[in-house]
């Protein structure tokens, strides 16, 4: 991350990172996304890995892009974003949730941008996340270092051309320490959307890299018929910092390498370190024996 970059990023709470992504990477991501919508009629999309869909859903394995495999695990620590991460997060970040995001011409009605976010700590009262937050999606900067409580990077499969719709902010607001007022958090058209909101363009395989602390959202999709705006959000936070209620377990997944295994570690203040490893793969052994024991359960419950 360069000095031009870590002043922008300072002045405006988010950066666009161009090419992050390869062609091959952007094919392939699309490929198995479009594949997965095509072969599920529940697709994990949207999930924040905040709430369980069904009794019988593993705490520990909300539905994840993870799941998906190949390119989409190759993105939690993809060569071209990590030194952005190391530097606005610190060493032993972790991948606190992922989700895929679908935009697509909307009825009137449901065109509205809400911004949520924005000033030091939370959203205020009237923010959509802000109440419950709890301060989490901070951002400082001090003695030469970035802090950021949330860092979401937004890997683009689709170009974004300006007046699509697509992600917005409102540069500089991540220092605020005004709240956003409310007649400004809604605009239902386009043409309401105030003057000082920035809509970001963006081309296939560029990545958006922004702080939750700074005002954003996502004006309503009006590209061209049969065209789709698909976004997936991976979203860091510093080793002893959570947004999320629902950890990772590293076990569902397929072909991690240690260093993955490690982002994928719960939050504590020891981050990846192997003074408390040994706890968390217990607790990983645990939830295995756990799952065992259920299914022969069922399996003798299936016999009477």
């Amino acid at each position: 991350m360069n000095d031009d970059e870590k002043y922008l990023f300072d002045l405006r709470g988010f950066l666009v990172v161009r090419n992050a992504l390869t062609h091959a990477q952007v094919d392939d991501l699309s490929q198995g996304l479009e594949q997965h919508r095509q072969n599920n009629p529940q697709p994990i999309l949207g999930s924040d890995r905040t709430v369980l869909s069904k009794a019988k859903d593993r705490a520990w394995s909300s539905p994840s892009l993870l799941e998906l495999g190949g390119t989409f695990i190759d993105l939690l620590d993809l060569p071209a974003i990590v030194p952005y991460l190391s530097t606005l997060l610190g060493e032993h970040y972790r991948l606190d949730h992922d989700y895929a995001k679908i935009d697509s011409k909307m009825p009137a009605r449901e065109r509205t941008l809400y911004l949520h976010g924005g000033g030091q700590g939370a959203g205020g009262p009237d923010d959509l996340v802000g109440p419950s937050d709890g301060g989490q999606c901070y951002y400082r900067y001090s003695n030469g270092r970035f802090f950021n409580g949330l860092i979401a990077v937004a890997f683009e499969l689709d170009d974004v051309h300006e007046g699509d719709g697509g992600f917005a902010c409102v540069p500089g607001s991540h220092k605020s320490h005004v709240g956003l007022p409310r007649h400004w958090r809604h605009s239902k058209t386009q043409a309401e959307i105030p003057d000082f909101v920035t809509r970001v363009a963006a081309n296939a395989g560029d990545a958006i890299i922004f702080t939750e602390a700074c005002a954003h959202g996502t004006v309503p999709w009006l590209g061209q018929p049969g065209r789709e705006r698909r976004t997936l959000f991976y979203k860091y936070c510093p080793h002893a910092v959570a947004w999320s209620p629902c950890f990772y377990n590293a076990h569902h997944y397929q072909g991690l390498t240690p260093s993955q295994q490690q982002l994928l570690m719960p939050p504590s203040a020891y981050g990846s370190h192997e003074a408390t490893a040994h706890i968390w793969e217990k607790a990983q052994e645990e939830q295995l024996e756990l799952q065992r024991l259920r299914a022969e359960i069922a399996a003798l419950k299936g016999h009477d």
